[in-house]
């Protein structure tokens, strides 16, 4: 008899910087329901899910608590699967981003975009804070949105209207730590050649059907105003993963996507 099809669930990553709220559970009860729908069935289908551990707001929710990041996902990682089993939800596997698995997935990925020249390395202007002596990224500024004028939005991307930008964009930024007014300064950064599949994207989105179509135009918006190369690394102190043969680190959100993956090797 030939293999059965495998059908892979998963719900979005919770972050591990907090508890799980109703707005959690409303899309892993629903998710859960799919999944035994499918094995009554008797499909082949597997749940997974991880905690997402990396990052800025580990690092700031760790120090406000002044435990190690290691002990905030791990005590999180505990409060979140005793509250998806309260509300009977089974996964196959529930995992974290900061595994072996994701570490050695994450790394491969890595040096297979760089060995087919999608990796490269330049100079940006970056905001650091002369009293904490450390840069200051994602999380760790605040400031003015550059494009909306929203107020005390993060050094990544505006909460008001979802546009992604510099630490250096904000207007009147402040250190989140001690509140002081940071400088620039220079640090050389990995880039991923994002532009390079802008015509990649495009044809994919439009042959989708599958794609609720909200999703689908935001996209669509985002390669039609271009889109820019991502930078991938991060100066340190920031907990993640090292990249191999740098003193950087990993960008979460490298690692973070690659968490679906890892769960599922698991």
């Amino acid at each position: 008899m030939a293999d059965k099809e495998r059908i892979i669930i998963t719900s979005a990553l919770p972050y591990a910087n907090g508890s799980i709220h109703i707005g959690h559970l409303v899309e892993y009860i629903q998710t859960d329901i799919i999944v035994r729908f499918l094995k009554l069935m008797g499909k082949d289908a597997v749940y997974c899910c991880a905690d997402d551990t990396h990052g800025t707001p580990i690092e700031i929710k760790a120090k406000q608590l002044g435990i190690a990041p290691e002990e905030l996902i791990a005590t999180s990682s505990k409060e979140h699967q005793e509250d998806f089993a309260s509300y009977h939800i089974e996964f196959d596997s529930f995992y974290s981003t900061n595994s072996a698995e994701n570490k050695a997935l994450a790394e491969m990925i890595y040096l297979r975009l760089k060995d087919a020249g999608h990796i490269y390395e330049k100079d940006m202007e970056l905001t650091f804070c002369e009293h904490c002596k450390r840069f200051l990224p994602d999380r760790f500024v605040k400031g003015v949105c550059p494009k909306c004028g929203a107020e005390d939005q993060y050094g990544d991307q505006c909460e008001k209207c979802n546009t992604a930008y510099k630490t250096t964009d904000l207007v009147k930024p402040f250190c989140t730590i001690c509140k002081n007014t940071p400088i620039r300064k220079t640090s050389s950064h990995l880039f991923f050649r994002l532009s390079r599949f802008s015509d990649q994207l495009r044809d994919w989105l439009v042959s989708n059907k599958n794609l609720q179509m909200d999703v689908k135009n935001q996209i669509m918006n985002w390669i039609k105003e271009g889109l820019e190369d991502w930078c991938i690394s991060r100066d340190g102190p920031y907990f993640g993963f090292k990249i191999p043969g740098t003193e950087k680190y990993f960008y979460v959100w490298l690692d973070a996507p690659i968490g679906y993956i890892s769960s599922f090797a698991n």
